[in-house]
């Protein structure tokens, strides 16, 4: 890591992703900015995707960091990233998910624009921005952040933080919230940090792969009362009512290791 300040560190990590990684490291290294730290975290991977990291990075000019966390699951993993981050803002980014080039430029100009803002949040794409699928979804994501501005429309991946009201809400913690769902729960800490921004020219295309989603995410009904409870409610709801019942159901940010792809 380089002595140069940047405004924003991105957190990136990973397990067992060789063959999806490296695509991900290309979107960045392909930004339209260097203005950005990327702290890449390798969460015990058994596969060879850690040299193949290493190999990519060390050709690149990006200002990064290359380290390991070895408590398993994502949440450790963020952590681990998070401590080594500095800069006004951080970012979090998934293994398998391509970033536009204008992705992170575009973070820090929707930053700059809403001074007060404590996030600002891409939209999940999964086909070209210009299709008509891309549009609707635009569309439908824009409408629901602006009915629920104080709820998450995002995953981890596609989140920006203003980094000193996140810190101070207590960031991702295991101590905090060690379980699934974690891109939802902090913005129960972090709704009265600022408004989230979300924007039609801001957002990133994730892997269609994942097919396990309902072994580590919200049933039905509790995804129906996250929508329909008022922000008010959502520290009852997360921390007296979701958090055991993940924990009966084993949904632990370890979870996520378990793939249905592999």
């Amino acid at each position: 890591m380089t002595s140069l300040p940047k405004r924003i560190a991105l957190v990136l990590p990973y397990y067992n992703e060789e063959h999806f990684i490296l695509s991900t490291l290309a979107a960045i290294a392909a930004q339209d900015t260097r203005d950005f730290t990327l702290i890449v975290v390798n969460n015990r991977s058994s596969d060879g995707s850690p040299a193949l990291v290493e190999a990519f990075l060390a050709a690149s000019d990006i200002d990064y960091a290359h380290v390991e966390e070895d408590t398993p699951g994502v949440v450790p993993a963020l952590m681990k990233g998070i401590a080594l981050a500095t800069g006004e803002f951080i970012g979090f980014l998934n293994a398998d998910t391509i970033y536009p080039p204008h992705y992170v430029s575009g973070a820090l100009a929707l930053f700059d624009a809403n001074p007060t803002a404590g996030s600002v949040m891409a939209i999940d794409l999964y086909s070209p921005a210009d299709s008509a699928a891309a549009q609707k979804r635009l569309r439908r994501v824009l409408f629901a952040s602006r009915i629920m501005r104080k709820k998450s429309h995002a995953g981890t991946y596609a989140q920006c933080w203003r980094r000193a009201p996140f810190m101070a809400a207590g960031a991702f913690d295991s101590a905090i919230w060690p379980y699934v769902l974690e891109d939802h729960e902090i913005m129960v800490r972090m709704m009265d940090k600022g408004p989230s921004i979300y924007d039609a020219g801001h957002y990133c295309f994730p892997s269609t792969r994942r097919t396990n989603s309902a072994a580590v995410s919200w049933n039905t009904w509790e995804k129906i009362a996250y929508g329909v409870l008022p922000a008010r409610a959502m520290p009852w709801f997360f921390h007296s009512h979701l958090a055991g019942r993940f924990k009966r159901r084993k949904m632990m940010s370890e979870a996520l290791r378990n793939r249905s792809w592999e």
